[in-house]
């Protein structure tokens, strides 16, 4: 699995007043961030590829959960934001007998 973290920029109010040289910043926090996921499942047969790619899917429930990525880092509060793509070539066989299946995501840190 490789993930791509890329946070959105944060949130600042810029004031400027008249008759007084300079601006000045107000922090407004953060904006969170997104994480571009690619990676590879794989299975010993097709029923069991299905079952995992079911399982990846199922924490598309809109519900806050922690992702550990490739780095070993954990993200806290990220939801799965539905996009979801498959390889467009399907489930390929590999040299052992099992069955792989490559696919991007794509899913927002809410911190």
């Amino acid at each position: 699995m490789c993930v791509q973290h890329t946070p959105h920029p944060n949130t600042q109010q810029i004031n400027e007043f008249f008759g007084i040289n300079g601006q000045q910043t107000l922090f407004g926090g953060t904006r969170g961030r997104t994480f571009l996921i690619s990676g590879v499942l794989s299975a010993p047969d097709i029923p069991t590829l299905n079952a995992v790619e079911a399982t990846l899917l199922s924490y598309a429930d809109g519900l806050p959960h922690t992702l550990v990525d490739n780095r070993g880092r954990s993200w806290f509060n990220v939801i799965f934001g539905g996009v979801y793509v498959p390889s467009s070539q399907g489930p390929c066989p590999v040299a052992n007998g099992g069955w792989c299946l490559p696919y991007r995501l794509e899913m927002t840190g809410l911190t």
